[in-house]
């Protein structure tokens, strides 16, 4: 496969599953979720956000030494190192929402959350590289978007503030240098071996499928809590 015709395939594979087309995420935009909502949301979803330097440590573990070895490794401390851990200031978030961070710390989440880990951490310990790197791409390179609309939805029908929305005003930038790093990456992986474009965008429908699934998990729990309210 030609590489554009591979990227301009990753872009459709992602974009079937959209996050922001997803019912829970235009629920949020719409001010119709509730405070619990977005405390159950935010319990769970850390789990994904905390587990995230772990994929990417997974993956830089398996590299030989190179450049692509080093961006894994950049990443990772854009994660963890350069100023506040990303998952503190997810639980800033979820603090703001009115939970306790211990407890979100101990919390077991939702089995679709769980499949979402699951997906991420065999593709960043098994996968080949170019599989690993299209599954990350296939998430941060939705971050950037979805960051700026949740921010400005907790602004607008929360009364959140800075501290709260910290983790999704830090989100809309970086992830837009981190998705580009990987979609380099991606493309230099494929570029030179060509046979493995179909498995690289297996996995990265793959990944955003689980991520999918993931908000599923949610807008049921929203729908069962709905429908408890109206009996």
């Amino acid at each position: 496969m030609e590489l554009q015709a591979f990227l301009t395939a990753l872009e459709e594979r992602i974009a079937r599953y959209d996050l922001l087309c997803h019912p829970y995420y235009q629920a949020w935009s719409a001010g119709q979720l509730t405070r619990e909502d977005l405390r159950e949301y935010a319990s769970d979803y850390y789990h994904h956000v905390a587990a995230f330097p772990a994929y990417l440590s997974a993956l830089h573990s398996r590299l030989d030494d190179g450049e692509l070895r080093r961006a894994v490794l950049g990443n990772l401390c854009d994660e963890e190192i350069q100023g506040r851990p990303h998952s503190e200031l997810w639980l800033d978030f979820a603090e703001g929402m009115g939970a306790d961070r211990d407890q979100v710390r101990q919390r077991v989440p939702l089995p679709q959350l769980r499949e979402l880990i699951a997906e991420f951490r065999r593709v960043a310990r098994e996968g080949a590289t170019p599989e690993a790197l299209a599954a990350f791409y296939a998430y941060e390179s939705q971050v950037p978007r979805i960051a700026k609309t949740k921010a400005d939805g907790l602004a607008r029908h929360y009364g959140a503030d800075a501290r709260t929305c910290g983790y999704f005003e830090l989100h809309q930038f970086a992830d837009v240098e981190h998705s580009q790093v990987w979609r380099d990456l991606l493309s230099a992986e494929i570029a030179a071996n060509p046979e493995q474009a179909s498995a690289a965008l297996d996995a990265a429908e793959k990944g955003a499928q689980a991520l999918w699934k993931a908000l599923d998990g949610m807008e049921a729990r929203r729908s069962r809590r709905s429908g408890n309210s109206r009996r």
